[in-house]
């Protein structure tokens, strides 16, 4: 896993890069939303077993989420040395894909994030009754 989001980072980087564009913060929200996106059925479900807790601690755990994703990937590839061999190690590898295939993997995040999500949320919350039911415990 780790090698394939190293390969989509350079690949964005690259192409973010030949645009001249402020290359390493682009890729690295590129690399920051796919995650959010697929953590977004992990982060649903939570939200879902709280159901009734006021609406202000929702949107603090909702920036909560959203930091802790973009500090972690920010802290790994604003880093000079990983930066550097993340280029190097993929600089003479052969091209398999066309760039146009890197920048579709956001969208297929989104649709399988929020379709996990929704399938998760329909097919067991609902099913077993368990939309706030940590919050009733508490």
């Amino acid at each position: 896993m780790k090698k394939i989001e190293e390969n989509i980072f350079y690949r964005v980087y690259i192409a973010y890069l030949n645009k001249d564009y402020p290359a390493t913060f682009v890729s690295c929200l590129y690399i920051a939303f796919v995650y959010m996106f697929l953590f977004a059925p992990i982060y649903g479900l939570c939200i879902d077993l709280f159901k009734g807790i006021g609406k202000n601690i929702i949107k603090f755990l909702y920036i909560i989420y959203v930091a802790v994703i973009l500090i972690i990937i920010f802290k790994k590839y604003y880093n000079k040395v990983t930066l550097n061999n993340i280029l190097n190690r993929n600089k003479h590898k052969k091209q398999y894909l066309p760039t146009w295939c890197y920048f579709i993997i956001l969208p297929i995040s989104m649709i399988l994030g929020i379709g996990l999500y929704i399938l998760v949320s329909i097919q067991i919350l609902q099913r077993l009754n368990l939309e706030g039911y940590l919050y009733d415990l508490l």
